[in-house]
């Protein structure tokens, strides 16, 4: 059986961000023999999920219905696409959230792509830059979604608290992250 990587479009987002993250996906998790789909429907933010004093939504909130959402789909992953600012508590912003599975047969997770845009600093845009971003954001998050945790090597893994940490941080997992990765996915065939 196939194991697929759901994208899913929340609220406002250019349709060609999920088509290149797509076909980025796809040949990065080649080897894993994992399917990446994007899926037609649209995921709505909800006003509850707003918080007007922040200006930003509530990311905890928004995946916490995205993971209710796939898993009534049986996904095996699903990462939410949106281009909103969102937080939780106690970070004041973040460019996505998602937690070690449950079980090893459904994970999801949640990236927000506004920040990664340099127009968001007032700054000239660089698309291949911005593309190679919203990429290792998505990797990380799945990352997490597949057991692995926060990597001190020089490592997708690696934490993020600035876009200069993410433009440093290779696309890659370090050897002992892809060891564990290739455990996991061996361990849940």
């Amino acid at each position: 059986m196939t194991k697929t990587i759901y994208l899913q479009k929340i609220g406002d987002i250019e349709p060609g961000i999920l088509i290149i993250l797509k076909k980025n996906l796809k040949w990065f998790f080649k080897k894993c023999h994992l399917k990446v789909v994007i899926l037609p429907d649209l995921f709505t933010l909800l006003d509850s999920e707003f918080v007007s004093e922040k200006k930003k939504y509530n990311a905890r909130k928004i995946r916490k219905r995205l993971i209710t959402h796939g898993k009534n789909k049986n996904y095996y992953r699903i990462l939410g696409v949106m281009n909103c600012d969102i937080f939780t508590k106690p970070s004041k912003f973040l460019h996505g959230v998602a937690d070690p599975p449950k079980n090893k047969s459904f994970g999801g997770a949640l990236i927000s792509v506004i920040r990664l845009r340099e127009e968001f600093y007032r700054r000239t845009e660089n698309i291949a830059q911005f593309e190679q971003r919203v990429l290792k954001v998505a990797i990380h998050e799945l990352g997490h979604t597949f057991g692995l945790e926060h990597c001190e090597n020089l490592c997708v893994m690696r934490s993020s608290n600035s876009l200069v940490d993410t433009d440093i941080k290779p696309r890659d997992f370090c050897e002992i992250c892809l060891q564990k990765l290739n455990n996991y996915l061996s361990d849940s065939a």
